[in-house]
């Protein structure tokens, strides 16, 4: 059994169910709440916490702040906690190819094609939750994979705290560590080509100017990203009637607002019923919460 250096399931004192493959997941006829891990190329760890709920909330976490954080990472448990909501909490399997890079936005590995098996986990999981409504959000690389995976699921919504939009516009660093661990990526050549056909990094081409699922895009105004990010996104877009942007002053750089804002953020479409078109039309931002 391969052993994983950053890995330390333990230490959320949950119970564990262990599926050895993809295929035995999928087939499972029921789904403990708890840790779920499935293994394969690499684990995919994620957290699931039914509640008898109209409405699933799918978390995705940031970048680790530090090359040493232990895995599996389930952020969002607190931001999440208004409903009562299933709450599905995704670790970033990607994470696991290396020892030292920080980020991989959810996209997989060159053994393991994560944006192609995540949504099959995804879709189990709403089933055995049941409901009728999806909420798929995180910041940052995880804001990321909010917008690519929402997408698979029509009339979902994504909330997005200054995601990326485009791989290739983040920092270089990060995308060649990233690149160097999951695609075995030595040269600037073949980093670009990683990009380019390894998996979906650039969700202009992943959206193709249609909006099927709902989109609140909330952007921290003096963050980089609303040129390289948000505005090329907002621009390559068909028809915005799907998507509301939430911009806001919560720092200088690359901030995304306190928690407390995110929880009223997430909340003010939790609480209410209907669709969530209706919901997002009627969305009001919450006061800025200081830091």
């Amino acid at each position: 059994m391969t052993e994983y250096p950053r890995r330390n399931i333990e230490r959320y004192k949950k119970p564990v169910q262990t599926f050895a493959s993809l295929s035995e997941f999928l087939h499972a006829e029921h789904i403990k709440p708890g840790i779920i891990s499935i293994s394969g190329a690499l684990p995919i760890d994620l957290l699931y916490s039914p509640a008898n709920s109209s409405t699933t909330v799918v978390s995705f976490h940031a970048a680790l702040t530090k090359a040493e954080t232990p895995l599996p990472m389930f952020a969002g448990a607190k931001v999440t906690q208004d409903g009562p909501v299933n709450r599905i909490f995704i670790s970033d399997s990607g994470l696991y190819a290396g020892f030292e890079h920080k980020i991989a936005w959810f996209a997989g590995t060159r053994e393991l094609d994560l944006q192609k098996q995540l949504p099959k986990i995804i879709d189990k999981l709403l089933v055995q939750a049941g409901g009728t409504r999806t909420l798929f959000w995180g910041p940052s690389a995880g804001g990321f994979a909010a917008l690519y995976y929402s997408k698979l699921f029509p009339d979902s919504l994504a909330v997005a705290i200054n995601p990326q939009t485009i791989i290739a516009n983040f920092g270089m660093a990060n995308q060649r560590a990233y690149t160097t661990a999951a695609f075995g990526t030595e040269t600037q050549e073949q980093h670009e080509e990683a990009l380019a056909t390894s998996f979906n990094s650039n969700l202009l081409d992943w959206y193709d100017g249609q909006v099927p699922n709902y989109i609140l895009y909330v952007q921290n105004e003096s963050d980089n990203h609303v040129h390289n990010h948000m505005e090329p996104f907002l621009a390559s877009l068909d028809d915005r009637t799907r998507v509301h942007v939430h911009m806001g002053d919560w720092g200088q750089g690359h901030v995304a607002p306190a928690p407390e804002e995110i929880r009223q953020i997430i909340a003010s479409f939790t609480l209410q019923e209907g669709g969530w078109g209706e919901v997002l039309a009627n969305f009001t931002p919450p006061v800025t919460v200081s830091r």
